[in-house]
Order: structure tokens, then C-alpha cells, then sequence
């Protein structure tokens, strides 16, 4: 078990975490990047469908079917609720998605949040009766000082100040990824028997969820590979700053925090055996 002092550790760490990196893409995005959408409206409703509305809901689906331990269940309500996950706007653009629209869509997802994430963990709490209790507007508060604050912060320093905003993006990306780092090792320190108690059910459930996920964003954007492989992965990735501040300031939540190690391992096996289908598919094309 988590002990206090530890907990209240990883709460810290998490929430500077997600500042940083939140800052850190703010300051990577201008005013004009925003507007990729002006012109396409129906892709970008597409893209809140798929992110933030088919994945809670394969997600209540999967736990009905399912049903894995508890733990499992409401860490996959939690990082189903926790969109927008800041390190996934490089593997797309390395994957050959799309740039403006992997920015655009992950910025506005990130400003949403602060309305998304509460509604959602409110909803599938409910029609799941998992039973743990967190107050909405204590939700909407976290996302808003981890997540809205240092993007807008961000975007209006670089309207500004451009050169300064270039040269600490890295720095504070790096900062991001290596307390980040230390809280995943500092969890798996102190619940590692958790994590290997989890039973195949709970497996089966994460590896369920991200491949419904990636199948979803995949179909629902229908403007070439690249637009596919952007909103697959923006719909499969979970933000695991924000997943792990929820999990961590929320009492009730505390025991949910392992389940996010063994996630990000399911995760990285399933995108990356979809990220060889897709390079596959774009030969065999050529």
C-alpha cells in the first residue's frame, strides 16, 4: 500500500509533470494553428466523437464484457477520461500523420478537457457503479491548473516572446519526461505487487480497449493515411500525467495507480503492431 508522504510524492510529481509539458506545448503552438479546423468543420467533429465520446464508451463496453478487477476498471475509466496525451504529437508526426491537424486537434482536445474529463468520469462512475466518489468541479479544477492554465500561458508567452518560447520547449519537455519517469518508478517501487497480481482479464481488457480505440479513430477520419493514423493514435493515447494526478489527488482512485504501468506496456505493444500495418498498407499502395 501507498503510504501518505509517498502519495502525496507522486501527486506532486504528476502535477509538475503535466505543467511542464502542458507549458511546453503551448509555447510550441500559435494562435494561427488553431484555426486548422475553420475550414473543416465535420473532421474536427469527428475527432471529439471518436476521443471523447466511442472510447469511454468502448471502454464502459469492454469492462461489461470483461469484467476486470476493480483496480483495472477504474483505471481504465480514468484514462479514458484523460485525452490529450502530450507525447504522442511526435510518434504521430513520425508515423507520418499529419502535422497541422495532430497540433490543432491535441490542443483543443487539452482546452476541453477541463470540461470532458469530470463529465466522463462522472458518467462511467455512475453507469458502472464503481463507487468511488470525486467531486466533478474538484476534477475540472485539476485539469484546468495542469492543463488549461499552461497551454494559454504558453501560446500568449510565444505571440511575444518567439525566440525565448523556442529555446526552454525542450527543457521543459525534458523536465516533464524524467519526473514523469521517477513517479512511474517510485509507483512500481511501492506497488509492484499489485502490478503482478493483476490476472488476464485485466490484460485482456487494456489490450481490448486500445485495439477498439485505434480501429475507431482509424475509420472516423476519412481524409488519407495520414489523417487515419493521426486520429487512431490520438484516440488510443491516454494522458498519463493527467491519469496519474486524478488517480493520485482523488483518494478513493489511489488504488488504480498501478494499472497505469502495465497499460502503457499494452499500449506500446498494440500501436506499434498497428504503426507496422499502416506503413505496410502505404507500400503495398505505392
Amino acid at each position: 500500500m501507498i503510504s501518505g508522504l509517498i502519495l502525496q510524492i507522486i501527486q506532486t510529481g504528476a502535477i509538475i509533470s503535466t505543467f511542464a509539458i502542458m507549458l511546453s506545448l503551448g509555447l510550441d503552438t500559435s494562435f494561427k494553428e488553431l484555426t486548422f479546423f475553420k475550414e473543416r468543420p465535420w473532421l474536427f467533429f469527428r475527432s471529439l466523437l471518436s476521443v471523447v465520446v466511442i472510447v469511454p464508451i468502448i471502454v464502459m463496453l469492454v469492462i461489461f464484457l470483461v469484467d476486470p478487477e476493480r483496480a483495472t476498471a477504474i483505471g481504465l475509466v480514468i484514462l479514458a477520461a484523460s485525452p490529450a496525451a502530450p507525447r504522442v504529437l511526435s510518434r504521430i508526426i513520425k508515423s507520418g500523420g499529419k502535422h497541422e491537424y495532430a497540433i490543432s486537434l491535441h490542443l483543443l482536445l487539452a482546452l476541453l478537457a477541463i470540461v470532458t474529463t469530470p463529465v466522463t468520469l462522472t458518467i462511467l462512475n455512475t453507469i458502472l457503479d464503481l463507487g468511488f466518489m470525486v467531486s466533478p468541479l474538484a476534477v475540472a479544477d485539476q485539469v484546468g491548473l495542469s492543463i488549461l492554465v499552461p497551454v494559454i500561458i504558453g501560446i500568449i508567452f510565444r505571440s511575444f516572446f518567439p525566440d525565448a518560447a523556442r529555446r526552454i520547449i525542450r527543457p521543459l519537455a525534458a523536465l516533464s519526461q524524467i519526473i514523469l519517469f521517477m513517479v512511474i518508478i517510485i509507483i512500481m517501487s511501492f506497488s509492484y505487487d499489485l502490478i503482478f497480481k493483476m490476472d488476464i482479464r485485466s490484460y485482456a481488457a487494456m489490450a481490448m480497449m486500445i485495439i477498439a480505440a485505434l480501429a475507431t479513430g482509424h475509420l472516423l477520419a476519412t481524409g488519407g493515411p495520414e489523417e487515419r493514423t493521426t486520429l487512431a493514435l490520438e484516440s488510443a493515447t491516454r494522458n498519463p500525467g493527467l491519469a496519474l494526478l486524478i488517480a493520485s489527488v482523488n483518494a478513493p482512485l489511489e488504488r488504480a495507480l498501478p494499472v497505469l504501468i502495465p497499460y502503457l506496456v499494452v499500449f506500446i505493444i498494440v500501436t506499434s503492431a498497428y504503426l507496422k500495418y499502416c506503413t505496410k498498407s502505404k507500400k503495398e499502395h505505392m
